[in-house]
């Protein structure tokens, strides 16, 4: 990622928490701490939250998500299975597959004793992100353009083509992936994870 792209990324991310003073403290206190090389003990600390392959893990998801894979993780060991359940079989109804069914799609998540699922975003979820992305934004004639198209009944595909025409698409796909990220981040939050 470029030096650019990558500041760009920072900035949407601070974005999310301009109005969390907590947050924002925290971030200023580790970027001072960072600068005088002098990290603090209490953040660099890790809880299993933060371990690295479970960061792997909220990517990996996050990203089948945005590509509209339902995902399913075993909170005992962190594996995950991506089931592209529209194509060829409908989730709500996967106790009732025959069992040679099941096998020929190779499917773990079944097998597991426990699991927790996490579906992509919904029609409902997508308008709830637009409008966050609507207020954020700092085009405030495209953020009341993308307003004005909240109040439609069906904007997205407007909205998405309005981002598109100012040339505003990857500030919205990152932006987007955030939200997808702390999604997953929320529903991975109460879970008892490997030590």
């Amino acid at each position: 990622m470029k030096t650019n792209e990558l500041y760009q990324t920072v900035l949407s991310k601070l974005g999310h928490i301009k109005d969390e003073e907590e947050k924002l403290s925290r971030v200023y206190i580790l970027l001072e701490e960072m600068e005088a090389g002098t990290p603090d003990e209490e953040i660099v600390s890790v809880d299993v939250h933060n371990r690295e392959e479970y960061r792997e893990l909220v990517m990996e998801i996050a990203d089948a998500l945005n590509e509209e894979f339902i995902c399913f993780v075993n909170p005992e060991t962190l594996e995950f299975e991506q089931v592209d359940c529209k194509a060829w079989f409908n989730p709500e109804e996967i106790a009732e597959q025959n069992e040679d069914m099941l096998d020929e799609y190779l499917l773990d998540y079944i097998k597991w004793d426990d699991y927790i699922r996490l579906d992509p975003f919904n029609r409902e979820d997508l308008r709830r992100v637009m409008e966050k992305f609507a207020e954020d934004i700092d085009d405030p004639k495209l953020a009341k353009t993308l307003q004005n198209y909240l109040e439609e009944d069906r904007p997205l595909r407007y909205m998405l083509q309005k981002i598109r025409d100012a040339e505003k698409e990857d500030v919205w796909n990152v932006f987007k992936k955030q939200e997808i990220i702390n999604y997953v981040k929320g529903e991975l939050a109460e879970t008892e994870l490997p030590q």
